[in-house]
C-alpha cells in the first residue's frame, strides 16, 4: 500500500473528572468519552521527507500532526506526505488537533505496518486524546490517556453548538487549579446512561470564568433539551435529543453560533475511504 485517505472523528466527552496530578504536574483524569459523526479527512502517503498540508497550506511548527510525523521519523525512519482536511471546529473541545496526530498515527500502522502497541506510547506524547481517538468508539479513559476501557453507550442523537472561541486549553486548566470545579460521579453516570443521562464537566466552571460568551451556546441548546454539556475543555456544548426531528429543530433554531451540527454517535474514531 503506497497511499490512504481516512476519516478521523471527532469525540465528545460524555463526562470529564479530574482526580488529581502527577508530580510532572499532568492532571489524571477520568473521562466518557465517544466518537461522533463530524471528522477531519487525511490522506497520506509515502514520501521521502515529511510535509503536512492543512485545508491546502503548509501546517506551522506546533501542529500536532506533524509532531506525531517528527516522532514516527525519529523512533522508525518514516515520512510521509499528510493533506489534511478539517471538519471538526477548532477550540471546541471535540479534539481536532488529536485527531489529526491520531489519523498520522494510524496512516503508519497502515502504510508500513509498524504495529499499534509501538505507536501508542508514542500517541500518547502528543497529547492524552490521541491514543483513544486513534481507537474512537464509547470508551472510559482514564490516568493521563493510557488507561482505555472499551463500553458501550446507547445510540445518541446530538446538536454541538460552538458560540465563541474560548480560553486555551493550558489556561482552562490553570484556573481550574484555583477554582475547581462542580464535581461529579463518572461511575454514577455509568449507572445511569440507560435511564436518566447525568453529564457533568469538571472544567466548565473553569472555562465559563474565563469566557463567559461560551454559555451562551448551552443556554441556546437548553431551550430544546435538558441534557447539555460542555466537551472537553470548550468551547462546544452538546445536546442530546430522542430522535433526528427533535434534534433537527433545534438545530434549525438556533442562532449566530460560529459552530453548529447535528451528530449521531459512532462505533470507531477511524474509517478508511476507497480512493
Amino acid at each position: 500500500m503506497q497511499e490512504i485517505k481516512i476519516k478521523v472523528n471527532a469525540k465528545i466527552n460524555l463526562s470529564l473528572d479530574i482526580k488529581g496530578m502527577r508530580e510532572d504536574g499532568y492532571h489524571l483524569l477520568d473521562m466518557l468519552m465517544s466518537s461522533v459523526s463530524i471528522y477531519d479527512i487525511i490522506y497520506a502517503k509515502k514520501s521521502s521527507q515529511n510535509i503536512i498540508l492543512m485545508d491546502g497550506k503548509e501546517a506551522d511548527k506546533n501542529n500536532t500532526a506533524l509532531k506525531a510525523l517528527e516522532l514516527l521519523k525519529k523512533y522508525f525512519g518514516i515520512t510521509m506526505h499528510v493533506e489534511i482536511q478539517k471538519g471538526i471546529p477548532f477550540s471546541s473541545g471535540m479534539g481536532g488537533s488529536s485527531a489529526d496526530a491520531s489519523g498520522v498515527f494510524y496512516c503508519a500502522y497502515r502504510l508500513y505496518g509498524v504495529e499499534m502497541e509501538k505507536l501508542l506510547p508514542l500517541a500518547l506524547k502528543v497529547g492524552c486524546d490521541v491514543p483513544y481517538m486513534i481507537y474512537g468508539g464509547d470508551a472510559r479513559v482514564m490516568g493521563v490517556g493510557e488507561e482505555i476501557s472499551p463500553l458501550t453507550f446507547p445510540n445518541m442523537h446530538l446538536v454541538i453548538a460552538q458560540k465563541v472561541v474560548g480560553a486555551s486549553t493550558g489556561e482552562i486548566y490553570k484556573n481550574y487549579d484555583k477554582c475547581g470545579g462542580e464535581k461529579g460521579s463518572i461511575d454514577k453516570v455509568l449507572d445511569n446512561i440507560n435511564i436518566t443521562f447525568l453529564p457533568f464537566n469538571v472544567l466548565e466552571k473553569s472555562a465559563v470564568q474565563l469566557c463567559p460568551e461560551i454559555e451562551k451556546a448551552k443556554k441556546a441548546l437548553m431551550r430544546y433539551t435538558d441534557k447539555v454539556f460542555m466537551t472537553g475543555s470548550g468551547s462546544a456544548y452538546v445536546g442530546v435529543f430522542l430522535n433526528e426531528e427533535s434534534a433537527r429543530k433545534c438545530l434549525e433554531g438556533l442562532d449566530d453560533m460560529i459552530y453548529k451540527s447535528y451528530a449521531v454517535t459512532k462505533d470507531k474514531g477511524i474509517e478508511e475511504i476507497t480512493i
